[in-house]
C-alpha cells in the first residue's frame, strides 16, 4: 500500500513539476518578449529623440547663419538705397562740373550703421565703383570672432570679413535656381581653421542708373534737351552673402547628445536585465513554493484517499481458511472500490465452496481409496492365513489387481486434473473419424449398460472426419457414457449422435435418467462436484470426470454443455470448432 501511495505521489509530483516548469517557461519568454518590445519602442524612441536633438542643432547653427546672413543682406539693402539717394544728390553737384569741367569732386562717403555691422558704400565718379559694396574696416560684430562674412556680386566683386584673414568661402552660382531656397547650408573645410559650417543667401541690388546727360550739358538751360526714349525696366545684380561659423559647438551639443542617448539606451538595457533577472527569481520562488504545498497537499491527499484500500487491505488480511467473510462496511467506501469489493466477496465465496468441495473430495478420495485397500489388506491376510491351492491363490490375485487398478485410475484422473492446471498437457492431433471412434467407445461401455438393462444406440450419418486427439476425446466419450449409465434409471435407454452441421462437429450422449436440477446444473463441471453426494457409484469417481472432459474439450477448442430437464433426462453436447474439422 505505502508502495502504491508513494508510486502515484511521486508521479504526480512529477507531472507537477513539469507543469510549473511549463507554466513558468512560458510565462517567462511571454514577459521577456513584452519587455524587449518594450526596451526596442523605448530604444527607437531616444533615437529618435536624439536624432531630433542633431537635427535641432544643425536648425540652430543654420538659422543663426541665416539670420546673420540675412541681416547683412538688409543692411546693404539699406546702404544701397541711401547710396542712391547720394547719388541723386551728387546730380547737384555735376551742375557745378559742368559749368567748372576741370573741377575735382569727391563725393562723401556715406558710412552706414548696420544692425550687426558697418558697411561704406563710396559714389565716386571717377573709379566709376558706383554702387558697389565695401565692408567697413573694424571687423564685423565686434566682440564674436567666430562669424566669418563674405559677399560676392554677379559682377565679379568680393568682400570679406577680417576674420576670414585672406581666406574665401567658395562662391556656387549654379546651386540656386529660380524656383528654389534662396539659401544654401553646407559643410566646408576652411584651411587652417578646420571645416566651418556656412550658409549662402542669395538676393539682388538694382543696377545704378547712368547720366543721360553729356559732360557739358548740365547747367546749359538754353538748349533744350532732345526728347528722352521712354524708361526700360532697371535691371537687377544678384549678390551672394555667405556667412560661416566653427562647427566646435554644433559638435559638442551633438556629442553631448550622444553621450546622453548612449547613457539612455545602456540604463534601458540594464533595466530590462533587471527586471529578467527579478522575474526569473519571482518565477522560480513562486514555482518553489507552489511545489513544496503541492508535496505537503500531495502527501496529505494521498493518505486520504489511500485510506479506504487500507481498511480493505485490512479486512482482506483477516480473511482465513476458517472465515472467508470480507469484514468490511461496504457503505464507507469510495464507488471506485465497490466493483472490487464485489469481486473480491465473490470470490472468496467461490474459494469457500471450493475448499469445501476439496474437503468432501477429500473425504470423498480418501473413502474410495481405503474400500480397495481394506479389501486388499484383507484378501491378502486370507490368503496367508493357511496354505491354499493354486486356484485359490489366482483367485486372489485377481481380485488385487481389480483393486489396484480402480486406485490406478483414480490416481491418474488427479494427474490429469494436476496437467491441466499446471498447462503442461498437450494435445497430438491426428486425424481421424469422430464417428467411428464414437463406436469404439459405445462398444466399449456397451456391457456395463446390457447389465444395468440399459440400450445405447449410436447415431450416425456416415463418416465424421475430424483432426484431434484421439485419447482425450476418446477419455471425454467414455466419460460421459459412464454418466449417462451411471445416473440412468432401470430399463432406460442411452443415445451416442455424431453429425456434421455448418462445418462443426457435434456429438450428443442423451439419456433417460433422473436429470440435473438447477442448482446442480451451475457447479456441474467444477471438480470433486457430485450432484448426488451419497451416491458413491461403482468405480473412483469423487466428481472429476465431467471436470476432466470439460478441461480436455476447451484445450482443443470447442464447447461442453448441458441441457437438463429433472426426472426426464439429460443430454450433453460436445461442438468442435469448424477449423478442426476436415473433408
Amino acid at each position: 500500500m505505502r508502495s502504491i501511495g508513494l508510486s502515484l505521489m511521486v508521479y504526480f509530483l512529477g507531472l507537477l513539476a513539469v507543469a510549473l516548469g511549463v507554466a513558468s517557461l512560458i510565462g517567462y519568454e511571454t514577459s521577456k518578449q513584452t519587455l524587449e518590445s518594450k526596451k526596442d519602442a523605448t530604444a527607437q524612441l531616444i533615437e529618435a529623440q536624439y536624432a531630433e536633438g542633431c537635427r535641432a542643432e544643425g536648425k540652430r547653427l543654420d538659422d543663426d547663419l541665416l539670420t546673420q546672413a540675412q541681416t547683412l543682406a538688409r543692411v546693404a539693402h539699406l546702404q544701397f538705397d541711401r547710396a542712391r539717394r547720394h547719388h541723386e544728390l551728387n546730380a547737384l553737384a555735376m551742375l557745378a562740373v559742368a559749368v567748372a569741367p576741370n573741377a575735382y569732386v569727391l563725393a562723401p562717403s556715406w558710412v552706414g550703421q548696420g544692425v550687426r555691422g558697418q558697411f561704406s558704400f563710396e559714389l565716386n565718379r571717377r573709379n566709376k565703383n558706383i554702387g558697389e559694396i565695401t565692408l567697413d574696416d573694424r571687423e564685423i560684430l565686434e566682440g564674436v570672432s567666430r562669424y566669418y562674412f563674405q559677399i560676392d556680386s554677379e559682377r565679379g566683386a568680393s568682400e570679406r570679413s577680417r576674420s576670414l584673414d585672406g581666406r574665401s568661402l567658395p562662391v556656387e552660382p549654379d546651386a540656386f535656381t529660380e524656383q528654389g531656397s534662396p539659401w544654401k547650408a553646407a559643410d566646408y573645410d576652411m584651411a587652417t581653421v578646420g571645416v566651418v559650417r556656412r550658409v549662402t543667401f542669395k538676393t539682388s541690388l538694382p543696377m545704378p542708373l547712368p547720366s543721360r546727360r553729356g559732360r557739358g550739358d548740365f547747367g546749359r538751360a538754353d538748349r533744350p534737351s532732345p526728347p528722352q526714349p521712354p524708361l526700360e525696366p532697371q535691371p537687377r545684380s544678384a549678390i551672394f552673402v555667405q556667412c560661416a561659423a566653427s562647427t566646435n559647438d554644433r559638435d559638442l551639443a551633438l556629442a553631448t547628445l550622444k553621450a546622453r542617448r548612449d547613457d539612455a539606451l545602456s540604463a534601458l538595457g540594464a533595466e530590462t536585465n533587471l527586471s529578467l533577472a527579478r522575474l526569473r527569481n519571482r518565477l522560480l520562488l513562486t514555482g518553489g513554493v507552489a511545489f513544496l504545498l503541492a508535496v505537503v497537499g500531495c502527501f496529505g491527499m494521498v493518505r486520504l484517499g489511500l485510506s479506504p484500500l487500507r481498511r480493505l487491505s485490512d479486512a482482506v488480511s483477516r480473511v482465513s481458511e476458517k472465515d472467508f467473510r470480507l469484514q468490511v462496511d461496504r457503505r464507507r467506501m469510495p464507488g471506485e472500490l465497490q466493483p472490487i469489493i464485489g469481486r473480491l466477496i465473490a470470490t472468496l465465496e467461490m474459494l469457500k465452496r471450493a475448499f469445501a468441495r476439496e474437503k468432501q473430495a477429500t473425504a470423498d478420495i480418501s473413502h474410495e481409496l481405503r474400500t480397495p485397500l481394506s479389501a486388499l489388506l484383507t484378501m491378502t491376510e486370507m490368503a496367508l492365513r493357511k496354505p491354499r491351492s493354486p486356484e485359490e491363490y489366482q483367485e486372489v490375485l485377481r481380485d488385487c489387481r481389480l483393486s489396484a487398478k480402480r486406485m490406478t485410475q483414480g490416481v491418474e484422473r488427479l494427474l490429469a486434473l494436476a496437467r491441466l492446471d499446471a498447462g503442461v498437457d498437450r494435445l497430438r492431433p491426428v486425424p481421424i473419424d469422430a464417428a467411428d471412434l464414437a463406436e469404439q467407445c459405445a462398444a466399449l461401455v456397451r456391457p456395463l449398460a446390457e447389465a444395468r438393462g440399459l440400450t445405447l444406440t449410436v447415431h450416425r450419418n456416415g463418416s465424421a472426419p475430424l483432426t484431434a486427439d484421439p485419447d482425450k476425446l476418446r477419455e471425454v466419450l467414455t466419460s460421459l457414457l459412464h454418466n449417462a449409465i451411471e445416473y440412468n434409471r432401470p430399463n432406460g435407454a442411452v443415445d451416442l449422435t455424431v453429425a456434421r452441421e455448418n462445418g462443426s462437429l457435434d456429438v450428443a450422449v442423451t439419456d433417460t435418467g433422473v436429470g440435473i436440477s438447477p442448482e446442480a446444473k451451475a457447479h456441474l463441471f467444477e471438480r470433486f462436484y457430485r450432484a448426488d453426494p451419497s451416491r458413491g457409484g461403482d468405480g473412483l469417481h469423487a466428481g472429476l470426470g465431467l471436470a476432466i472432459a470439460k478441461g480436455y474439450i476447451d484445450l482443443m477448442g470447442g464447447d461442453l454443455a448441458v441441457e437438463s430437464v429433472e426426472g426426464e433426462g439429460s443430454t450433453f453436447r460436445i461442438r468442435l470448432p469448424a477449423h478442426r474439422a476436415i473433408g
